[in-house]
């Protein structure tokens, strides 16, 4: 029988892409349904379906052959490594030759190498996934709801992936020349056929096209979903609402994100704090917990805070906020809860009794510098062995051991279970390691864990309302609609915080929900992007000894990028895609 994971593959054979690994191949549904089985019947177009769900959470690398691009594990993986990683607000050192040249912002300006073609397999891959199935579709005789809601969660997937194309190689609606600059190829029907790149308003009308009639599918199946994962009209209404904000397309914006939110409350503290390892009902859109397709190149092995390779590593980690940024959120409340999440010098503090200081985050003598060469930094010698063990790179990656005793894990001797703590209020999230010690950096997220820590477990949010309710106030705005946005902050900002209410308008109100943006939805695949849509420059500051005004992040990544940057942050088309399709040589050379 031909498979359909081997039969739907948008890229071609040149780009040398395994869809997936050895282990996902193992999984069903996938593996038992045929291209023209999608046609014969509900059950089957269902498991198709699923399939091109599951896509968006397995590993598009080769473990033996494509070191780098194993840990390419879907959406998780997109929304870190482009929606977060370019931005100031994100750092981390996994992968650290790869994390250099990503945060250095070098793939956007080369065609060549994973980092450029990443994005573009993965969503070619889901767009021709979705194609086969809207190909079969309606010749399935079975129950008409099903069938619409099927088709309508298909269309409402290629949407999303044409999103993501134009997030990351697509114009900003400034440069997009009243619509007519070229931007990425537009593949309705199966295949990966030669084809030309077409405009930004071709695409753009697609994205609509296919949201709209996916939404009235879904209002005339009348069925719910089953899985977090299968998209709904929600899903539909809140992936409207990011392609209406990119499209300066204000009021759909506004409307869609108050729409799709309607049956998702917001976080309450507790819940935030709670480990974001499984989905709870603020989340509309999210992978499936019981598929760990991945291993150890799961995102969550990476990027969870107690994570295999997170832990295991002192030159790897789950992900640094910007100081920068938790300084001024922190500054402006700091009763606000999202602050909890890392560990940052205001938490000096709860340690007096080891001796740590506050200034201690920028102090020479706390470098550990065994790796400074990686960095073309001359290594500086620890001077005290006993200085409350815990050792800073002077590149503001801190690097370090924090206090042990008698054995315990740091965890255990606050009173916490070492191996499964849940709660990462206190900031000390479980960092077991081989050695006995417990390593954290400057900045590290306590945010996103995992319910299996070797295999990093979790889920992970592909949409939730906190970002709706962010779109809705920023269209708000734009839509001299500024009560509403208010309002917004409002809804958010009292499950984060005490006391908060907002009576500011104009540009200061405009800057408050993009603030609150920012430290809302951060390590959730966002700012970068968002910056890019608001066309505002980005600035990575580092760390720097005794100057506790400095920021935490390392000198390799250090850089400083305008609107132009880049023809306007806009990743190269893949030289694979280039190669094998001509059509596109062609009308870039001319």
């Amino acid at each position: 029988m031909k498979k359909l994971y081997k039969g739907i593959l948008a890229t071609t054979m040149t780009f040398g892409l395994v869809a997936c690994d050895s282990n996902y191949l193992e999984q069903p549904p996938i593996d038992l349904v045929s291209d023209a089985a999608i046609g014969e019947s509900v059950e089957a177009a269902r498991a198709a379906l699923y399939g091109l769900c599951e896509a968006m959470y397995i590993s598009y690398g080769d473990d033996d052959n494509d070191y780098a691009i194993r840990f390419a594990n879907g959406e998780a993986y997109l929304q870190t490594y482009y929606g977060d990683s370019p931005s100031p607000d994100f750092s981390d050192s996994f992968l650290y030759g790869t994390q250099k040249e990503n945060q250095a912002w070098v793939f956007m300006t080369r065609d060549s190498g994973d980092g450029d073609r990443y994005p573009w397999m993965y969503a070619y891959n889901l767009i021709n996934q979705a194609n086969v199935i809207l190909s079969r579709i309606d010749e399935v005789s079975g129950e008409p709801a099903d069938v619409k809601q099927i088709k309508a969660s298909a269309l409402t997937i290629r949407a999303h992936a044409y999103i993501r194309l134009m997030q990351v190689y697509g114009p900003r609606f400034e440069d997009s020349k009243n619509g007519e600059a070229l931007c990425v190829v537009l593949r309705t029907v199966p295949g990966s056929d030669q084809s030309p790149l077409v405009s930004y308003k071709e695409v753009m009308d697609q994205i609509y096209s296919d949201l709209d009639e996916a939404i009235a599918l879904y209002t005339e199946s009348g069925k719910a979903r089953s899985k977090g994962f299968e998209p709904n009209i929600d899903v539909a209404k809140g992936l409207y609402s990011r392609a209406a904000l990119i499209n300066h397309d204000w009021a759909k914006a506004q409307q869609m994100a108050k729409d799709a939110r309607q049956k998702y409350p917001i976080m309450s503290p507790d819940e935030y704090l709670a480990g974001f390892a499984q989905a709870n009902g603020e989340w509309l859109w999210y992978n499936d917990y019981n598929k760990t397709y991945n291993g150890y190149n799961s995102w969550g092995a990476s990027f969870s805070c107690n994570g295999a390779y997170a832990t295991s590593y002192d030159w790897s980690g789950a992900g640094v906020i910007s100081y920068r940024l938790y300084k001024q959120i922190y500054d402006k409340n700091n009763s606000d809860v999202r602050c909890l999440q890392f560990w940052t010098p205001d938490k000096a503090n709860m340690f007096a009794d080891f001796g740590i200081k506050d200034e201690d985050f920028w102090s020479p003598d706390c470098v550990y510098g065994e790796r400074m060469t990686m960095w073309g930094v001359d290594p500086t010698v620890t001077t005290s062995a006993t200085l409350w063990n815990m050792y800073m790179t002077p590149d503001g990656y801190a690097d370090g051991l924090l206090p042990f005793n008698t054995g315990e894990s740091f965890g255990a001797a606050l009173g916490l279970d070492a191996e499964n703590a849940t709660n990462p209020q206190v900031i000390n999230a479980v960092y077991s390691y081989t050695g006995g010690t417990t390593r954290i950096q400057f900045g590290a997220q306590m945010k996103f864990w995992s319910k299996k820590a070797d295999l990093g477990d979790a889920q992970h949010p592909f949409l939730r309302a906190a970002e709706l309710l962010l779109n809705e106030a920023e269209a708000a705005i734009e839509n001299n609609d500024e009560q509403t946005a208010r309002n917004c902050l409002e809804e958010l900002n009292s499950n984060r915080m005490d006391e908060y209410t907002c009576t500011l308008s104009g540009a200061a109100l405009k800057e408050e929900v993009r603030l609150y943006r920012r430290m809302e939805l951060w390590g959730e695949g966002d700012t970068w992007f968002s910056f890019k849509r608001w066309n505002v420059p980005v600035t990575r500051e580092i760390w720097k000894a005794n100057d506790p005004t400095s920021n935490n992040f390392l000198p390799a990544y250090e850089g400083s990028y305008t609107t132009d940057y880049a023809n306007g942050w806009r990743y190269e088309i893949p030289k694979s895609e280039k190669d094998y399709n001509t059509i596109i040589n062609n009308q870039l050379n001319n």
